[in-house]
C-alpha cells in the first residue's frame, strides 16, 4: 500500500563534523531496500564522499545552496550519479542541502551498473515537455539517454494552480515522489492526501494515485522510478497522456537535446 513519509518524521543517520543526515526512506523500509533517500545538511567547509559498490546506483540533487562534486560546481539545477564502484568527493564551501538515493541491488535491474558509470546532468539545459490535456510540465532528471541505464528513471513535474493529472497505475516498477515546493493533493485509491514540502509518497506497483494542485503556486516533485522500465496504465475512461516536447528549455533557451512526442513509459528518452 502507498505510504507518506513527512519532512517532521526524518529519522537520524550517521552525522559527521559538519555534516547532519537525515533519512527521508531509511534501509528496512521497504521489504527488498530497493531504494533509500536521506536529506543531508552540509555546514560551510564540510566534506562528505560518496561511495558505491559494484552493484549500487546513487544519485544526488542540491535542495538549496552549492556544493563542489568531484570539483565542480553544482547547484540545485544539477543531478549527479555514480554507479559500479564509483566514488566522488563532495565539498561545501557554504552551508547546503542535499537530497542522497541510492539503489542497493541496480545491477539486478541492468548490469550496465557494474562498468562504472558516472553522469551529471543539468536538467535546466533539458527540452520543457507539455502535457497534451492540461497545463503540467515536465523535464527528464534521469532516463537510458541521460545516464546510460535502465535501473532508474526520474523526472521533475510542475503543476500550475488548478492543474490535475488522471489517474492511472505503473507495472513492473515502484516509485516515489519527493516535494519540492508549494503544496498538492495526491489522489490514492480515491483518497485526497495533502503533500507539502519535504514530504515523500511512496507508491509500490499497481496503486491507482493522481495527483491536483488547489494552491495558488506550483506544485513541483521530482519522481523517479527502480527499475527504469514500467508500463503506464490509466483508469477506463480517462484520457491517455501525451508529453510533447518543446524546443526550449526551462529558461526559453534552445534545449540541449531533441525528443519525440511520446506517452510517459514508452520510446526511448
Amino acid at each position: 500500500m502507498a505510504f507518506i513519509l513527512r519532512n517532521n518524521d526524518r529519522s537520524p543517520g550517521p552525522d559527521t563534523p559538519g555534516v547532519a543526515r537525515r533519512w527521508v526512506l531509511p534501509p528496512g523500509r521497504l521489504p527488498d531496500d530497493r531504494v533509500t533517500l536521506e536529506v543531508v545538511r552540509l555546514d560551510s567547509g564540510a566534506v562528505m564522499h560518496l561511495d558505491t559498490s559494484v552493484d549500487e546506483l546513487l544519485w544526488f540533487q542540491v535542495l538549496d545552496g552549492q556544493v563542489h562534486a568531484g570539483g565542480e560546481p553544482t547547484g540545485p539545477e544539477f543531478v549527479v550519479m555514480i554507479a559500479g564502484g564509483q566514488r566522488l568527493r563532495i565539498d561545501s564551501p557554504s552551508s547546503a542541502t542535499v537530497l542522497v538515493a541510492r539503489v542497493p541491488h541496480a545491477a539486478e535491474y541492468d548490469p550496465v551498473v557494474r562498468d562504472g558509470l558516472v553522469c551529471r546532468v543539468d536538467w535546466s539545459t533539458e527540452p520543457v515537455l507539455d502535457s497534451e490535456h492540461d497545463s503540467r510540465r515536465r523535464i527528464y532528471l534521469a532516463s537510458t539517454g541521460l545516464w546510460g541505464t535502465e535501473a532508474v528513471k526520474g523526472e521533475m513535474i510542475f503543476y500550475p494552480p488548478g492543474a490535475a493529472g488522471a489517474p492511472h497505475h505503473h507495472e513492473g516498477a515502484e516509485h516515489f515522489q519527493f516535494v519540492l515546493s508549494g503544496t498538492g493533493t495526491a489522489l490514492l485509491e480515491g483518497t485526497p492526501v495533502l503533500l507539502e514540502p519535504g514530504d515523500l509518497l511512496y507508491n509500490l506497483e499497481n496503486e491507482v494515485h493522481a495527483f491536483e494542485n488547489h494552491g495558488d503556486e506550483d506544485f513541483v516533485f521530482v519522481e523517479f522510478f527502480v527499475p527504469g522500465l514500467s508500463r503506464t496504465v490509466w483508469v477506463p475512461g480517462v484520457n491517455v497522456c501525451t508529453w510533447r516536447p518543446r524546443e526550449t528549455d526551462v529558461h526559453g533557451r534552445p534545449a540541449a537535446r531533441t525528443l519525440e512526442a511520446h506517452v510517459h513509459g514508452q520510446g526511448r528518452v
